[in-house]
């Protein structure tokens, strides 16, 4: 090779090292954006089942809330117990799930193995609520007995729907009947139970039709669930029906008490007069007779004829006016008795105040050389506070008067007695 061409396998050489490691760069950046993508995929497919099993718990537990009230009015709450108990632990942690789900969904960043993390944690809370409830849902199927006795039990199914139908048409007129004496707001609670329970005993025909059908058939298909949402349906609308008849009752005793708050009111109010035209202070008087008209007129507004009646809002209205003027009444009372109890001590005030006066007096005049101006001041006062508490009209600002007559009458007695010593 010509000498002047030396360096030409060295960059050749230098060139292939180059190619080299830049091929393996080349791979390990593939390698790890392949791998970045596994992971992303990964972490996808797990925010995907951590939904999913949330999702699906959710609806068991809500469906299980049925249930477990349908459960425990077939068996009672004694062997519904367990199944009270795992629905309470189920729904704790489908809360804590959800909670997580939460900070997954907010907006602050997490990062990628928080979210693992966190939405493991989710499909474990979800999944363990789910094979419990399930575990409990097959623990009733199984104690029912559905498909053993589904002949019999779909006998007795239509029995106790056609007694349900009948007590339709009796809770139909019973709204018709309070709708004469209460409010709609007062059976807001209860006028639409009689539509819903004719929905649910639809429903409830429909799935009991339903099974009879596969019984007819003699299909292999189970009919355990159709007898149980006929059940479920049925338990509703002798519920809604059973609110109906509650409320009524609520209703009546309600109007009743609403009554006798009434008469208690009218008594009330007759007192509330009374006192208000034998009070001494005319701004007590009139502030009671404000109080007096305005619960006077709630009162009448609720013995309004033909008045529909909500009994328990009727009772609060009631209440606050009392309120109102039995705080008014017992400010006005206190204050009466305060100027009886005053006029009662105002005698002896003024007696024991003329008496020290006196006695102050003539021991003046008997020393009349040595006793100096702070006594005799002392005594003046005193004979002038006399003179305004018995000018006075309001016999409490007349005994505090009287009081300070004697106060002074004898401070001018000691300072008499401390001039001659």
């Amino acid at each position: 090779m010509n000498g002047d061409l030396w360096w030409v396998p060295s960059v050749i050489v230098i060139g292939l090292v180059l190619a080299g490691v830049w091929a393996l760069v080349g791979a390990s950046r593939r390698r790890t954006r392949a791998r970045l993508g596994q992971v992303s995929a990964a972490a996808a497919e797990l925010d995907r089942s951590a939904n999913i099993s949330l999702v699906r718990a959710d609806d068991l537990v809500q469906d299980a809330i049925d249930e477990l009230d349908f459960a425990i009015a077939q068996f009672g709450e004694s062997a519904t117990r367990e199944f009270a108990t795992a629905l309470a632990t189920s729904r704790r942690q489908l809360s804590d799930a959800f909670a997580l789900q939460q900070k997954l969904d907010d907006a602050v960043p997490d990062s990628a193995a928080e979210r693992t993390r966190w939405n493991l944690q989710i499909v474990q809370f979800a999944d363990d609520a789910t094979g419990r409830l399930s575990n409990q849902a097959r623990d009733f199927t199984v104690k029912r007995g559905v498909e053993r006795n589904a002949p019999q039990q779909l006998d007795e199914l239509r029995r106790r729907l056609e007694r349900v139908s009948d007590r339709v048409v009796g809770g139909a007129s019973t709204l018709t009947r309070l709708g004469q004496c209460y409010s709609a707001s007062a059976l807001a609670p209860i006028s639409g139970n009689v539509g819903r329970a004719r929905t649910a005993l639809e429903a409830a025909r429909a799935s009991a039709d339903s099974a009879a059908e596969h019984l007819a058939a003699a299909s292999a298909e189970p009919v355990g669930e159709q007898l149980q949402a006929a059940e479920h349906s049925l338990f509703q609308a002798a519920q809604l029906l059973d609110a109906i008849e509650t409320g009524e009752d609520q209703l009546h005793r309600g109007f009743a008490n609403l009554q006798q708050a009434l008469v208690a009111a009218g008594s009330e109010l007759a007192e509330a007069r009374a006192l208000r035209d034998g009070h001494e202070e005319s701004d007590t008087s009139a502030n009671l007779n404000q109080v007096i008209s305005e619960a006077a007129s709630v009162q009448a507004s609720l013995q309004g004829p033909g008045r529909l009646s909500d009994p328990a809002e009727d009772l609060v209205l009631l209440e606050v006016a009392m309120n109102g003027l039995d705080s008014i009444r017992s400010e006005a009372r206190n204050r009466q008795l305060r100027l009886d109890n005053a006029r009662t001590a105002l005698a002896g005030a003024l007696l024991t105040a003329r008496s020290q006066i006196t006695l102050t007096r003539d021991f003046v005049a008997a020393h009349r050389a040595r006793v100096q101006a702070p006594a005799r001041t002392r005594l003046a006062e005193a004979e002038r506070q006399l003179a305004l508490a018995v000018a006075e009209s309001d016999p409490v600002t007349a005994l505090d008067t009287a009081r300070r007559a004697m106060t002074h009458a004898t401070d001018a007695d000691a300072l008499a007695r401390y001039d001659t010593h």
